[in-house]
C-alpha cells in the first residue's frame, strides 16, 4: 500500500513512500491543503471558483480537471473524484494539521511535546497563490488559528514541565512561546520566573529589560505592574520555589482565555471568575422565558448589537444556567469567523462536529439517508451506514434535503437533555423531548458562509416541527448579508416564535452597581460614562486598564488619560476603522479632527470628498455604528454626526499621520473661520483657535484665543476666559493687553495674588513703553515723554491695582494707587477721574474719614455728570448713598441708591447695578422693610452670581443669610451662610492673613 503524507505546517511538502513529490502547478498543492484541512468534500464548482476566480465557468472547470489529473497521479486512492465533487480520503493520507490539532488539545506533556514538534512553521509558510483572494484569506485565517493554538499549547506545556520539575525544558518552550509574539507579556513573565527559580538573576534582568525596550519601541508603554513586581522579587531574592505538582492546574490558562470549544456550553463551570454581568437582567430574562416556552415547537432569539455590546457575555451566562444540574440541557454551540465566508457549509460542519462530540453514538441513532446526507459534511456521521450514498447537490431540492438532514441530526443530538443515555430519552407528549429543550447557539452570524446562512433561515422557518431553542447573535453594523435570515426571523416573530434582543449601552445605575463590587478600582461613574458611553466592552477594558496601570481598589486611578484607550481596545477599534471603504475612512479622520458633532457639509469640506461620496460614507459609518446621528435641534435644520464614544474618536485621530492631521486642522480652521464671520453664534472662536494651533499656525491661533477669551468674558465664563488667555499669551499674543486681561479675570475669580502679579507685570511693560518714547538726554519725566494713550493705559493699570488692594483691605496702598490715577488723568479723562474719585471716597469711607469721603463723592458726581458718563455717575451716586446711610439720612440714601440703580441700568453697568441693589437691600432692612429688602437682595444675588465675582458673591450670600435669619427662615439662612463661607475661603490672598476679606458687606 502506498504511504501518503501531507505536511502543511511549514512550507508544504507532499510525501509518497517517504519521498517528496512535486507538482507542475501550485494550485495542486492548494487543492490538497484545502481538502486536507477542511476534512470534507467540495463541489467542482466551489473549487473552480476558489482557485480560478477570474476565469469563466468553462475555463475554470477545465483548469480544475487538469489539476485533478496531476494530483490524482500522485495521490492515487487518497483522492476521491466524482463527477460532482472532490474529497481527500483521510484514512489513506496522513496530514499533520489534524494530528497537531488533536495533540495540542490534550493536557498531558507527552502529547503537547509531539504537537510542538509537528509545528515546523506557520501553516503553508512561504506558499503564495496569487490571484486567488478567497484562498489567501482562508489560508491566513487557518494559519492564525493554528498559531494561536500553538501559543496556548506552549503555555500549557510550560506549566506541565514546571510541574515535572524540568525547568530547563520549560524555559526552552517558553522562549518558543515568546517567539510567536515578542509583545506577549505573560511569556516574558514565564521566562523571568524560570530564570529566577534557576537562580539566574542576571538572565532575568536581561529578559525584563528586553521587555521594557520592546514595549517602549513598539507600543510606547511600560510593563504591567505585576511584571515589575515579579522582576523586583527575583532581583531581591524573594521569589518562592516552583509550585508542587498538586498546584499544577493553577498554572494552566483559565478556561475563559481558550478558544470556543466544540461543546462550548458543556465546559462552562459557572459564573465564578467571569466578568460580572450587570445591566442585562431584562435580556437574560427574555432568554430564560424563550427556553421555558420551547416545547413541541421551537423558538428563535436573535441578539443584535454593535461590537462590544456584551452579546457573548450574555449568551455565556445563559449557557451556564442552561447546563446546570439537576436537569442540564444539551447546548450545541458554534461561532463564525471573519475570513470563512467564502467556504461553503463551514458553520454547518462545525455544528455537526459539535453534535457528534456531544453524542458519540449519534451515527447509530440516525436513519441511513439522514446519516448519508449529513456525512457529506462530517463523514464520521455516516460510519454506521457505509452502503448509503447521498445524492448529489445538483438542485435546490437536494440542498433542501441536506438542510433537513442537518436539522434532524442536530435535534437527535439534543434529545433527552445532557443526561440522556446512548439511545436518547423517550419523547414526551406530542414528540417533545422529555428533558429540557436543547439549545443551539451560533455567534457572530454576520460572518457565516452563504450556505450556512441558508441553513439557519431554513431552521427558523421550520420551528413548528423543530423543538429546539435557536440563539443567534450578530453585529448590527455588519448585518447587510443577513437579509434572508432576518426576513425569516420576522416571520417567526409574527408567529410568536421569535424574538429580537438588542443589548443597549449600560446606564449609570448598572455601572455604579459594577463599581460597587469587591475588587473594583475607585473611579467616578460620570468619568466612566464620559469615556465609554456605557459600551460594555469599553467599560470592562477601562476598568482593566486602571488595574494594569497600577491602581489598587480604593485608589484614585492614574493621574492622566494617556493610557486610554488601552492597546486591546485600540486594536479592536482600529480593525473596525480599517474595514470601511477609503472615502469613509477619510471622512472619519475628518470627523475625528473636528472633534465634536458636525454636520455633513462640514465633514465634506474638511475631508475633501464629494457630496455623493460623503453621503455614502456617512451611511456606511452609521450602518457600522462608527458614527451616531444627532437629530437637529429644530425643524428644517440638518442633523449632525459624532462618534459614539471618545475612545473611537481618539483611535481614528491617532490612526492618521501627523502631517495629515495638521493639514485637516488647517482646513477645519479656514472653514470654521468663514462660518464664524457669517454668523458668530454658530461657531466657537475657541474651536477655530484650537484647530489653528494644532495646524501649527501659532500667530493666527493666538489672535483667535484672544477672541475666544473675549467671548467667554462676555458670557461671564471667567475660568474658560483665563484658560484661553493663557494660551493666547503662550502663542505670542501682545503681552501688555494680555496681562491686563488676565489680571482682570483673576480678580473676578478671587485669585488676588496672581492678579497683582499680572497687573504689576503689565505696569512694568507699560512703563517701559513710555520710557522708550522719551528722550533720555532732555531730563524730562517719563510722564512728559509718554503719549496720552500710554498715560491712559498706565492709569487703567494703577486703578486695577488699587481695586485689588482695596478688596484685600489695604486702604493705604489702595489710596496711593488711586492718587496716581488722579494725577495721570486730571484734565484728560473726566470719566476715569470720576471713577477714581468715587473709589477714593469708598476708601476714605472704609478708613472712617467721613468728611473726606463726602468731598470725594461730591467731586466724583460732578466729574461724572460733566463727562456725561452714566457708569461713573452710578458709581458716584452709590457711594453718596453709602455715606448718607452712615450719617442716618436714610431718605437721601435711598434716593441716591435708587438713582444709582437707574443710571446703571441705563448703561447696562451690571456691576454698578449689583452694588446699588446690595446697598439698597441693606438700607431697606435697616428701615424695617424686610420683605422688600429680601426681594432686592434676591435680585442682587441673582445678578451678582451671573457676573461671577467670587468675593462679592460671597458677600451677597452673607447679606442674604442675615435677611433670611431676621425673617425667621433659619434653614435657608444657614444654607446661604455655608455658601458664603465656601466662597470666602476660596479667595486667594497670598501668605499673609487678611481678615478684611471676610468682612466685606458693601461696596
Amino acid at each position: 500500500m502506498t504511504d501518503l503524507r501531507l505536511e502543511l505546517l511549514g512550507p508544504p511538502v507532499v510525501l509518497r513512500d517517504g519521498l517528496p513529490v512535486t507538482f507542475d502547478t501550485r494550485k495542486a498543492v492548494a487543492l490538497l491543503a484545502l481538502l486536507a484541512v477542511t476534512g470534507r468534500e467540495h463541489s467542482r464548482e466551489q473549487l473552480a471558483d476558489l482557485l480560478w476566480p477570474e476565469a469563466d465557468s468553462t475555463k475554470g472547470r477545465a483548469s480544475l480537471r487538469r489539476t485533478l489529473s496531476v494530483s490524482a497521479a500522485v495521490m492515487g486512492a487518497g483522492l476521491t473524484i466524482s463527477r460532482a465533487a472532490v474529497s481527500l480520503e483521510l484514512g489513506a493520507v496522513q496530514v499533520d494539521v489534524p494530528e497537531f490539532e488533536a495533540l495540542i488539545a490534550r493536557s498531558d506533556a507527552e502529547s503537547l511535546e509531539r504537537a510542538v514538534q509537528l509545528y515546523r512553521d506557520d501553516f503553508l509558510s512561504g506558499f503564495v497563490l496569487r490571484g486567488c483572494p478567497d484562498f489567501e484569506e482562508w489560508q491566513a485565517a487557518v494559519a492564525e488559528g493554528l498559531r494561536q493554538a500553538l501559543a496556548r499549547g506552549l503555555q500549557r506545556l510550560v506549566a506541565a514541565c514546571i510541574a515535572e520539575g524540568d525547568l530547563e525544558r520549560a524555559t526552552g518552550h517558553a522562549r518558543r512561546w515568546l517567539q510567536l509574539d515578542p509583545l506577549h507579556e505573560p511569556a516574558h513573565q514565564a521566562i523571568i520566573r524560570l530564570h529566577g527559580w534557576a537562580g539566574q538573576r542576571s538572565a532575568a534582568m536581561r529578559q525584563y529589560r528586553s521587555l521594557v525596550r520592546v514595549l517602549d519601541r513598539d507600543l510606547a508603554v511600560r510593563p504591567l505592574p505585576e511584571t515589575t513586581r515579579l522582576y523586583d522579587d527575583v532581583r531581591a531574592g524573594r521569589l518562592g520555589p516552583p509550585p508542587a505538582p498538586s498546584v499544577v492546574r493553577a498554572a494552566e490558562p483559565p478556561a475563559a482565555a481558550a478558544p470556543e470549544p466544540p461543546v462550548g456550553a458543556l465546559e462552562v463551570s459557572g459564573a465564578a471568575g467571569i466578568w460580572p454581568l450587570v445591566g442585562r437582567e431584562a435580556e437574560l430574562a427574555a432568554l430564560r422565558a424563550a427556553w421555558r416556552a420551547t416545547g413541541t415547537a421551537g423558538r428563535v432569539v436573535a441578539i443584535a448589537g454593535q461590537a462590544g455590546s456584551g452579546k457573548t457575555r450574555l449568551i455565556t451566562e445563559f449557557r451556564t444556567e442552561a447546563t446546570q444540574p439537576p436537569r442540564p440541557a444539551v447546548v450545541l454551540a458554534a461561532r463564525c469567523y471573519d475570513g470563512e465566508t467564502a467556504l461553503p457549509f463551514v458553520l454547518a460542519a462545525d455544528l455537526l462536529r459539535t453534535a457528534l462530540a456531544v453524542r458519540p453514538d449519534l451515527p447509530d441513532m440516525l436513519p441511513a439517508q439522514t446519516a448519508a446526507m449529513a456525512g457529506r459534511l462530517v463523514p464520521a456521521l455516516a460510519a454506521a451506514h457505509p452502503d448509503s450514498v447521498a445524492p448529489a447537490l445538483d438542485s435546490p431540492v437536494a440542498v433542501t434535503r441536506l438542510y433537513a438532514a442537518i436539522a434532524d441530526t442536530l435535534l437527535a443530538a439534543t434529545k433527552g437533555g445532557a443526561a440522556a443515555g446512548p439511545g436518547g430519552a423517550p419523547a414526551g407528549p406530542g414528540g417533545a423531548p422529555a428533558g429540557p429543550a436543547g439549545v443551539l447557539v451560533v455567534e457572530d452570524v454576520q460572518w457565516a458562509d452563504s450556505s450556512s446562512l441558508g441553513l439557519l433561515a431554513y431552521l427558523v422557518r421550520r420551528l413548528t416541527d423543530w423543538p429546539l431553542l435557536l440563539v443567534l447573535s450578530w453585529q448590527a453594523e455588519q448585518a447587510g448579508r443577513l437579509r434572508v435570515l432576518r426576513t425569516a426571523l420576522g416571520e417567526a416573530e409574527d408567529q410568536s416564535l421569535g424574538e429580537m434582543i438588542e443589548p443597549g449601552l449600560l446606564g449609570p445605575e448598572a455601572i455604579g452597581a459594577l463599581l460597587d463590587l469587591d475588587g473594583m478600582p475607585r473611579v467616578e461613574v460620570d468619568q466612566l460614562m464620559a469615556e465609554t458611553r456605557g459600551l460594555p466592552m469599553l467599560v470592562r477594558e477601562y476598568i482593566e486598564a486602571l488595574r494594569s496601570a497600577g491602581d489598587e481598589p480604593g485608589g484614585q486611578g492614574p493621574p492622566t488619560a494617556d493610557w486610554w484607550p488601552p492597546a486591546s481596545v485600540r486594536d479592536l477599534l482600529r480593525a473596525r476603522l480599517q474595514a470601511v471603504s477609503e472615502p469613509t475612512r477619510q471622512m472619519l479622520t475628518g470627523a475625528a479632527v473636528l472633534g465634536s458633532d458636525n454636520d455633513a457639509d462640514l465633514l465634506r469640506a474638511v475631508s475633501g470628498r464629494g457630496e455623493d461620496e460623503i453621503v455614502e460614507a456617512i451611511d456606511e459609518a452609521l450602518a457600522r455604528s462608527l458614527l451616531t446621528e444627532i437629530p437637529p435641534p429644530a425643524a428644517g435644520e440638518a442633523p449632525s454626526y459624532g462618534f459614539p464614544y471618545e475612545a473611537l474618536r481618539r483611535t481614528a485621530y491617532e490612526s492618521a499621520t501627523l502631517a495629515r492631521r495638521r493639514l485637516l486642522h488647517g482646513r477645519a480652521a479656514d472653514i470654521l473661520t468663514r462660518r464664524y464671520e457669517r454668523d458668530p453664534a454658530t461657531t466657537r472662536a475657541a474651536t477655530v483657535a484650537d484647530h489653528l494651533q494644532l495646524a501649527g499656525r501659532d500667530g493666527e491661533a493666538a489672535q483667535w484665543w484672544w477672541r475666544a477669551a473675549q467671548s467667554a468674558r462676555d458670557l461671564y465664563a471667567h475660568a474658560e476666559a483665563h484658560a484661553h488667555l493663557v494660551r493666547a499669551l503662550a502663542l505670542g499674543y501682545p503681552q501688555l493687553p494680555g496681562r491686563i486681561a488676565l489680571g482682570e479675570v483673576l480678580v473676578v475669580l478671587g485669585r488676588y495674588r496672581e492678579a497683582l502679579a499680572e497687573f504689576e507685570t503689565a505696569a512694568a511693560l507699560a512703563g517701559a513703553g513710555a520710557s522708550d518714547g522719551a528722550d533720555a538726554s532732555d531730563g524730562a519725566d517719563d510722564d512728559e515723554g509718554a503719549s496720552a494713550s500710554d498715560l491712559a493705559v498706565q492709569a487703567g493699570i494703577e486703578h486695577k491695582l488699587a481695586d485689588v488692594h482695596h478688596r484685600l483691605g489695604d486702604w493705604d496702598l489702595a489710596e496711593a494707587h488711586l492718587a496716581v490715577v488722579t494725577e495721570l488723568v486730571a484734565g484728560a479723562e473726566p470719566g476715569r477721574l470720576a471713577r477714581a474719585e468715587a473709589d477714593r471716597a469708598v476708601v476714605a469711607y472704609r478708613r472712617g474719614d467721613t468728611e473726606q469721603a463726602a468731598a470725594f463723592g461730591r467731586a466724583a458726581l460732578s466729574s461724572a455728570r460733566g463727562a456725561a458718563d452714566r457708569g461713573a455717575t452710578a458709581q458716584a451716586l452709590n457711594v453718596l448713598g453709602m455715606l448718607a446711610a452712615r450719617v442716618g439720612d436714610t431718605a437721601a440714601a435711598e434716593t441716591y441708591l435708587r438713582d444709582s440703580l437707574a443710571e446703571a441700568r441705563q448703561r447696562s453697568e451690571l456691576g454698578a447695578a449689583v452694588a446699588a441693589l446690595n446697598n439698597l437691600a441693606r438700607l431697606l432692612a435697616e428701615t424695617g422693610r424686610n420683605r422688600e429688602a429680601l426681594q432686592v437682595a434676591s435680585e442682587a444675588l441673582e445678578l451678582g452670581s451671573e457676573l461671577g465675582d467670587q468675593h462679592r458673591v460671597a458677600a451677597l450670600h452673607t447679606n442674604m443669610a442675615d435677611l433670611l435669619h431676621a425673617d425667621g427662615q433659619g434653614d435657608a439662612a444657614m444654607a446661604h451662610l455655608k455658601e458664603a463661607a465656601r466662597r470666602f475661603a476660596s479667595v486667594d490672598v497670598g501668605d499673609a492673613p487678611r481678615p478684611e476679606i471676610w468682612t466685606l458687606v458693601e461696596w
